[in-house]
């Protein structure tokens, strides 16, 4: 697997967990700590991203991305979030080169 595909795949799960984690509140399962997997860092790293407002920039994109998948369904398959993923590694991208 290329760097590129790795990337897309750890966002994929990143934004699979937390459509699972949004998906228990919603229905009151919730608990007092925010139980993230923290691959954005792994990510960042990955990606070359050095500096604080760069940093900072990427954790607002990568954010946003996560948040809009409470916008979609909650499938066996996670198909319906691989554009999602896409997308928001194409904005990482952009961020990289500003």
């Amino acid at each position: 697997m290329n760097k590129e595909l790795l990337i897309e795949d750890l966002i994929l799960q990143d934004l699979r967990h937390m459509q699972l984690i949004y998906g228990l509140e919603s229905i009151g399962l919730t608990e007092e700590g925010f139980h993230s997997l923290d691959l954005c860092f792994s990510i960042a790293e990955l990606m070359g991203m050095r500096g604080e407002e760069s940093i900072d920039r990427f954790y607002q994109v990568y954010k946003e991305h996560i948040e809009k998948c409470r916008e979609l369904e909650m499938t066996y398959s996670r198909e319906n979030l691989l554009p999602l993923a896409k997308e928001c590694y194409q904005e990482l991208k952009k961020l990289k080169s500003i």
